[in-house]
């Protein structure tokens, strides 16, 4: 089998070869930090329809930016409830990825490995005989391209750093990742002397603990 490699100067690469290649560089997914507000979808209040933020995303080795709110519409309530689903598509042969909504009963996502390849944004339940879809009912089903693990000091910190960023934090000597609000160690360091555990308040101490012994106190004494 001949080796194949790319890309190089002075060399055609294909739309094929670069999505491979990308997709071994990151995640499917929106491009945003957990919960953010890219893609997401929400209820307009007028009619079937509803709105699309603006954002960015990869799909198997693709790009979509989009830098507007998008309205999509839903197909009219029929006298049965039903779930729709609306999805990023990348379709190879029309060179684009766009919205669109897949109608119940049958919403499974298209994945393909050449072709056709959806990622849902949402899940709409769509009650018997609506003319409106009420807010409730959508169902946020974003998922998010992974973030890279880094390794800087306390100093040298990710400065707006996406919900989950993981890194090694060498000021410290211990892995931390970003909660959205703080910079937290993965693995506590050394842990209180008593702490909950499994409804139990357990404490360790050479000697007896001070206070009134009850039902959910455990206390551990080393023997050395």
């Amino acid at each position: 089998m001949p080796i194949t490699s790319y890309p190089f100067d002075g060399q055609d690469t294909t739309e094929t070869q670069y999505s491979l290649l990308f997709r071994e560089l990151q995640d499917t997914g929106i491009a945003d930090t957990y919960g953010g507000p890219s893609f997401q979808v929400s209820a307009t209040g007028a009619g079937m329809t509803l709105s699309v933020q603006p954002g960015f995303a990869i799909l198997r080795g693709h790009a979509v930016s989009s830098t507007a709110v998008e309205t999509v519409t839903l197909p009219d309530a029929g006298t049965s409830s039903r779930q729709d689903r609306v999805v990023l598509r990348l379709d190879p042969a029309a060179n684009s990825i766009g919205l669109a909504v897949l109608q119940g009963p049958d919403i499974g996502q298209t994945q393909t490995d050449t072709g056709i390849y959806e990622m849902s944004l949402a899940i709409i339940t769509v009650d018997a005989n609506v003319t409106a879809i009420d807010a409730g009912k959508v169902f946020d089903e974003r998922r998010y391209a992974g973030s890279h693990v880094g390794i800087w000091t306390t100093n040298l910190r990710p400065v707006h750093p996406r919900r989950g960023r993981l890194g090694c934090n060498t000021t410290t000597g211990r892995w931390e990742y970003w909660t959205g609000t703080a910079w937290t160690d993965l693995i506590p360091g050394t842990a209180d002397n008593t702490t909950r555990w499994n409804g139990y308040t357990l404490t360790v101490s050479t000697s007896t603990p001070s206070g009134t012994p009850s039902p959910d106190r455990i206390w551990i004494q080393p023997t050395s």
